[in-house]
């Protein structure tokens, strides 16, 4: 049986007294990056409910008496921790509430003119779509926020967003334009300032630009070409061995990703080696999204159930969705 992190039970609401302050934004601003690493490592099934009291407490402050500078700061803050409770509330398998709370975090963005935010927002939204299988939906969410973010100045989201792009495109199975839009997220990412970035893009350097390049092939191995799956395999092979606890979803997404280019690429006994250590994480793990994301690895598995291993890994995944 699985025990919820301590760290994970509902904190100490943010109750502002007296006129507010920047004080009492930075609370606010310290609790998100509180609960975003919690998501991290842990998955969001283990703090949503936990982050979503946090908001509802901490918009309270809205109400307050502070400075024009303060409020909109203050707008930030709570966009952010509100983008934070829709990303939860995804990866515990609530689509509907994730995009209810992700409009309500884009307003909350928009009145404290951060416009970078709202960029991410929309990449988060993008998200759900292509999470789903509506790759159309998701690619104008990332163009959306690919425009704001190149308005505000922002690179890296740029980057974010184009890598995204990318692999809806591979979704579709076009291989021309998922590759372009993959050397246009790397052209962003070179370009971008890493000296000072928000925390809510903070995850995306080097190893998960990689990490899409090896979502982006591993995705056109199944959909257009399974010659992509060589690339994958080096590509996610890299991130693997390159995330930390830490960043514990990630890496067992990319194991989950790295295990059905194996697949592809005829080599059985390797995707069976890394299913287990994918499998390992989905157990230690709180994520209906990591669960639903093994179901490409199944669908390989069971394609090749002549062969003893995929067959054993397919019924291993079969029942680790009966259980959940």
């Amino acid at each position: 049986m699985r025990h919820e992190p301590a760290m994970c039970q509902p904190s100490r609401p943010v109750v502002a007294r007296g006129r507010l302050g920047l004080g009492d934004v930075r609370q606010v601003e310290a609790r998100t990056r509180t609960f975003r690493a919690l998501d991290y490592r842990y998955g969001g099934g283990w703090c949503s409910d936990a982050v979503a009291v946090q908001q509802m407490w901490a918009s309270r402050l809205l109400a307050g008496i502070c400075g024009d500078a303060v409020r909109r700061r203050l707008s930030a803050a709570l966009a952010d921790l509100t983008n934070l409770v829709g990303w939860t509330a995804f990866d515990s398998g609530r689509a509907d509430l994730a995009h209810a709370t992700f409009d309500r975090a884009l307003d909350l963005a928009g009145a404290g003119d951060d416009v970078v935010l709202v960029s991410n927002i929309c990449y988060r939204k993008g998200r759900v779509f292509l999470h789903y299988n509506e790759p159309w939906p998701a690619l104008a969410a990332f163009r959306r926020g690919e425009r704001v973010a190149a308005a505000g100045g922002s690179s890296l989201m740029v980057s974010v967003l184009r890598a995204n792009m990318a692999w809806a495109y591979a979704m579709l199975g076009d291989c021309r334009q998922a590759t372009a839009w993959l050397g246009r997220a790397r052209a962003a990412f070179d370009e971008a300032d890493l000296t000072d970035v928000p925390p809510y893009v903070a995850f995306f350097g080097e190893t998960d630009l990689m990490a899409m390049a090896g979502t982006v092939h591993n995705e056109l191995a199944t959909t257009a070409d399974p010659g992509y799956a060589a690339a994958a395999i080096t590509e996610l092979t890299e991130v693997v061995n390159s995330y930390t606890d830490a960043m514990a979803r990630s890496k067992a997404f990319c194991l989950t990703m790295l295990a059905t280019s194996h697949l592809v690429n005829g080599d059985a006994d390797h995707a069976v080696e890394v299913a287990d250590a994918a499998l390992a994480g989905a157990a230690s793990l709180n994520s209906t999204r990591l669960t639903d994301r093994l179901r490409p690895l199944w669908a390989q598995a069971h394609r090749r159930r002549t062969n003893a291993d995929a067959r054993d890994l397919a019924d291993r995944i079969a029942d680790l969705h009966v259980a959940a």
